[in-house]
Order: C-alpha cells, then structure tokens, then sequence
C-alpha cells in the first residue's frame, strides 16, 4: 500500500509540475540575490575609489584651506552586508548599504539613498524568504486539500476504509510523501544558494533554514487540519486559500494601518526642515549666539574665538551646520523611537502570525530588518561626531590639507553581532505545529 500512495504520487504529472515551479521560483529569487549582492559590492568598491579620487583632488586644489576642503569631501561608513542578505533583501533594496557624509550638517545627509523604481519599490524584491512565505503554502495547499475529500467523491473511501486497517496512518502517510517532496525542493535550494552565493554554514544560516522548514511544517499541519473536518474539495480548498489570504494580506495590512496610526511618524520630515531652517537663519542672526550654544556643547573649543564683525570664519560656519542639528535633535529621536516602537509591534503580531514570524526572523538573521537600519544609523550619527571632533581642531586652528596623514581616511564598517535567541525563534512555530496536530488528531480518531 505504502509503495502505491508513493508511486499514485509521482506519476501525477500536476504534482511534479508544481514541484518543478517551486524549484524554477527559487532558483530565480536565489539569482536575484546574487544581483543583489554583486550590485552592492560593486557600490562598496566604486565608493572607496571615489573617496579616495575625492580626497586627492580637493587636497591638490585646496590645499591652504582645510575647511574647503572638508566641505566637499564624503566619508563612508559601510553597513556590513552578510551573504545571507541575497535570501532576504529586506529594508537593504531602499536603504543603502553604504552612506558617505560631509562633517557638515548630518540630518539633511541621513536621508539621502539611491533612486528605484517606485513600481519596484512597492512590489518589493522576489527574494527567496517571498517564495518561502508565499509560493511554498500554495503549492502545499494544493497537494493536501482533496486528501479525504477525493476519495469520499469518488466513492473509495468505504473501500478504504475496509482494506486499511489504520484510516489515520493511511491519511498521514499520504501527507508524509507530500511534506518530503516539499521539503527536498526547499533543501535542495537551501544547497545551491549556500553553494552558488558562498554563504557560510554558520548558525546564521542554520536559523535560516530551520526557521523557512518550520514554516512548511506549520502549513502541512494546518491543512491536516483543515481537512480532518471532511468538508468537499472545493470547501477545503476555499477555506486553506482564505486562511493564505487572510494571515499574508489582510491581517498584516489593517495592522499596519493601525500601527502607522497608534504610531504616527512625520518626524523625519520634520527633522530635516527643522535642521535646514536652524541652518539657514544662522546666516542673518548675530553670531555670539550661535557660538555660545556651540561652546556650550563642546566647551573644549571655547579658545577659538570669534568676533561679531567677522566676515566670515569656517569656525563658526561648521558651528553653524552643527546648530541646525542640534535644533533638530529632538525629532530625530522621536523618529527613532517611534520606528523602534512600531518595529516591536510588528515582532508581537509575528508570535500569533507565523508567516510574519518568517519574514522577521530571516531578515534579522540576515541583517536586513528595520533593528539594524537603526543600529546603522546610530553608528553613522557616532561616525559623524567622530570626524568633526577629529578635524574641528585642524580647521579652527588654520592647519592647511597637507598636516593629515589622508591615508588613515578610509571607508569604515558598521557591523552587528547579537546573539541567537532559539526559543524566541522557534516557540511560536511549535507552538502552532503542535496545536494543528492536536486539533486534527481528535478529528482523526472518528474518521473511522
């Protein structure tokens, strides 16, 4: 009986066509992220060559005035980008991996990325947590729905019936033969991306596909669900497509509606305004006023004085640039809080909803969640003050472009380790894995 049930399965040309879309829609999300991560690097390496083309040529032509040229010239902090990144894109398609600064001004800067598509933009990446999320429930919707129900419509579920001694086993092993050949293809491409993208087997990775696996098991053990009710074909099949429906498009959907009210966000609109009106008005105020906030933020510059009737000094223009930050503090930290707030909200409704579980976790495995943007923007705000509390003294004190070793200049990365919380991860998936089997195992014992 058990070799038929695997033989019935393979020679049914529906399945293997299924098996064989789910393949092809991975390979294509694992080729798109390779593109992803070759686009990237080759951002990485073209911004080192240009910051240090940039350094070069605005030291040979300004090289008495320091201030000019530290006017013109981009730092770059990069944010490390794991290979693991090509599985799932994440937030990294509309933020940069790498942003350069001026010691000028930071709020107006920390904005800037680079330009997309807006219709790509919306869609967002075909990376291969979406065919994970997405195709794989599908796929296994349609192998697990007419379990029971095909057989009581065609009438052989009483022949069954006689001839299996066991019903549940039976049933189970049908469903077994369907999770392996699910669970073959999702291997299978967990191996060529380790091997095509070089990813590295660590627990990273591991978490990863732990983490996409209990998510297949999670459907199969609703669908066992589902059909233990022994409604017709076309009711199971409604009831699995509703339920895909509902827990990947409308329950996301109307919650982050309602997080975008609860947590409104116009801060960062509101910082950058706040900062280019602080700096611009700077240019028609008195300057003691403007030099004695400064000095108050940093009173080890206080030595290096200026007067009221000078025309122009880069001491106090720099001093300038970094009020309209100052005056923007505050809403830069609302903005941060408050993402932070709506990205916990999101973590909370991802413990009752396992796809939105999936999306989270494999974007935090691969450092591509909205905790590292704000991570990576922290480290580029101490990133900034770093290089304005290093050239601040060489500028206000007249030293000229020849009097820095430009070569320590170099690109620098930000880069996050935390370590692995296994049952944050896990739990929620078990948890409903093991409420589904329960549920249908009562179901069971009255199917004969």
């Amino acid at each position: 009986m058990n070799r038929y049930l695997y033989t019935q399965f393979y020679r049914n040309k529906a399945y293997i066509i299924a098996l064989l879309f789910l393949f092809m829609a991975g390979m294509m999300a694992i080729y798109t992220g390779k593109k992803f991560l070759d686009r990237n690097e080759d951002i990485i390496s073209k911004s080192g060559a240009f910051q240090k083309e940039s350094i070069e040529r605005n030291t040979k032509f300004h090289k008495d005035d320091l201030g000019l040229v530290l006017y013109y010239i981009k730092f770059n902090l990069m944010n490390e980008t794991p290979r693991l990144a090509a599985l799932n894109i994440g937030m990294r398609d509309l933020n940069p991996s790498i942003q350069g600064v001026t010691i000028r001004n930071l709020e107006e800067q920390r904005y800037n990325s680079d330009f997309y598509n807006p219709a790509n933009a919306a869609v967002g990446n075909f990376d291969f947590s979406f065919v994970i999320v997405f195709l794989f429930p599908l796929v296994i919707v349609a192998f697990c729905y007419n379990l029971i129900s095909e057989e009581e419509e065609r009438g052989t579920w009483k022949l069954l019936s006689v001839q299996s001694g066991n019903l549940q086993k039976l049933l189970d092993y049908k469903m077994l033969i369907r999770l392996c050949a699910v669970t073959a293809v999702y291997f299978l491409l967990m191996i060529i991306a380790l091997i095509w993208i070089k990813i590295p087997l660590d627990l990273y990775y591991t978490a990863f596909v732990f983490s996409g696996w209990l998510y297949i098991l999670f459907w199969f053990a609703l669908s066992r669900w589902i059909i233990s009710f022994r409604k017709s074909s076309a009711q199971n099949a409604l009831i699995l497509l509703i339920v895909w429906v509902s827990i990947n498009f409308i329950i996301p959907m109307s919650s982050n509606i309602l997080i975008q009210k609860i947590y409104p966000v116009h801060e960062s609109l509101k910082a950058v305004m706040e900062q280019r009106e602080g700096y611009h008005n700077k240019w028609d105020e008195a300057k003691r006023p403007t030099m004695e906030k400064f000095y108050k933020a940093y009173p080890q510059y206080r030595n290096f004085t200026v007067e009221e009737n000078d025309t122009f000094t880069w001491t106090w223009y720099y001093a300038m640039q970094h009020m309209g930050d100052l005056e923007s503090a505050k809403s830069a930290e609302l903005y941060t809080e408050k993402m932070q707030k709506r990205n916990q909200a999101a973590i909370c409704l991802g413990y009752l909803l396992p796809n939105l579980h999936t999306q989270l976790t494999e974007s935090h495995l691969a450092k591509t969640d909205m905790n590292n943007q704000l991570q990576y923007a922290s480290s580029l705000k101490k990133f900034h003050e770093d290089k304005r509390l290093f050239f601040y003294p060489l500028i206000f004190s007249g030293k000229n472009a020849e009097s820095i070793n430009w070569a320590q200049q170099t690109i620098q990365v930000f880069s996050l380790s935390e370590h692995l919380k296994w049952a944050q991860l896990l739990l929620p998936y078990l948890f409903f894995i093991a409420l589904f089997i329960i549920l249908s195992q009562n179901k069971y014992k009255k199917l004969c």
